[in-house]
């Protein structure tokens, strides 16, 4: 695979500056390959680490349990008070305990 693409720049090098006469082209070829390349990289990268969140995910999941919003019987009026199931702060915010 890297022969045949060191073959193909080569040849599009040696055809740019011979025949076309203008070694630019080879230059904008070679930039193009080069984009798609790491937008490649990008997506790729990307994917990674939807795939590392998702699985983050799970296991916190799994280690406390499966939580679907509903407060499993734990204050079931509706109210918001600034806690989660465990009893810690969310974004530091102070609960008055009436």
């Amino acid at each position: 695979m890297n022969i045949a693409l060191a073959v193909v720049a080569v040849v599009t090098f040696a055809y740019s500056i011979v025949v076309a006469g203008q070694i630019l082209l080879w230059f904008v070829l070679a930039g193009i390959a080069a984009g798609i390349y790491v937008a490649w990289l990008l997506v790729v990268a990307v994917l990674r680490l939807v795939d590392a969140t998702e699985r983050i995910a799970s296991a916190l999941e799994a280690e406390h349990g499966d939580s679907t919003g509903d407060n499993s019987g734990d204050n079931n009026d509706g109210s918001n008070d600034g806690s989660n199931d465990d009893d810690h702060q969310i974004r530091g915010v102070e609960v008055d305990e009436r």
